[in-house]
């Protein structure tokens, strides 16, 4: 029986997938990559338009994937889940159930200037992601906190939160905090890995360049605190993209209230 299982929701271009890649380091894992996507995308309670014209899946059901993630996989030492937050917007009341009662569900969020403005460059990008439009509902920090604030009341206490630009500037100190919080074994090779393809990420074609490209988590030399945590102006964003930044920032706010810090640093 595996012994840990975790569950780390968050929203696009918030480094999750490079997170989900050190996390693929450790050994003897079971590892799903935005499962519930698959149904909110594809299967035939699919809730975006954007993938419409693709044929539907039918067996991408929230129920089927459900209980994908709850079975017992025997020899492995935890499942470990990665997933847009938005994507089980008016499903939570699922990880109240029995077959959930072992996850733990943590948070990984990212500020909404970048987050935002990143998904809108990678959405209106054809050459990138085959796409040319933005789609302000697959923000997702309102689902975030949402989704946060039911855990915290139904299922676990406090759940862990991340900061993307913490785990940037602090790597090896955050995923440390991060494996010990959740239970996981944390190792000092996992912020270092092989670039190069992982086939459970090919459904996303576009999605996740970066994160093929890259070979770890090197703590930034010019820490990215100030510019993080100062007022920002969005004057000079697209007017749509500015809008959902300015509507992200409470969302964003109240979940980095309850971020782990990395340990012996000073952050604003």
């Amino acid at each position: 029986m595996s012994k840990n299982r975790v569950f780390l929701w968050t929203a696009p271009r918030c480094v999750s997938t490079a997170f989900e890649r050190s996390i693929m380091t450790l050994k003897n894992s079971k590892i799903f990559h935005e499962p519930y996507s698959k149904a909110f995308y594809f299967g035939p309670e699919k809730r975006s338009p954007r993938y419409a014209s693709q044929e539907t899946s039918n067996q991408a059901t929230y129920r089927s994937i459900s209980k994908m993630l709850q079975k017992e996989y025997d020899g492995k030492d935890f499942v470990f889940s990665k997933e847009m937050a938005y994507c089980v917007e008016n499903k939570m009341h699922i990880f109240a159930e029995e077959g959930f009662k072992n996850f733990q569900h943590t948070f990984l969020i990212r500020h909404p200037l970048k987050a935002v403005y990143s998904l809108y460059k990678a959405s209106t990008n054809p050459k990138l992601t085959g796409w040319d439009y933005f789609d302000p509902a697959e923000a997702g920090f309102r689902q975030m906190l949402e989704l946060y604030e039911f855990v915290d009341r139904h299922i676990h206490r406090n759940p862990i939160v991340v900061d993307a630009d913490d785990l940037l500037d602090y790597p090896n100190e955050i995923l440390k905090s991060y494996c010990e919080a959740v239970g996981l074994e944390y190792e000092e090779n996992m912020t270092s890995w092989e670039p190069g393809p992982v086939p459970e990420w090919d459904a996303w074609a576009g999605w996740h360049e970066d994160a093929l490209k890259s070979s770890g988590f090197k703590a930034r030399v010019k820490k990215n605190r100030p510019r993080a945590c100062a007022a920002f102006d969005v004057e000079d964003l697209p007017p749509e993209v500015g809008a959902v930044v300015e509507e992200c920032m409470p969302y964003y706010e109240a979940l980095s209230e309850k971020k782990i810090l990395p340990k012996n640093t000073e952050l604003c």
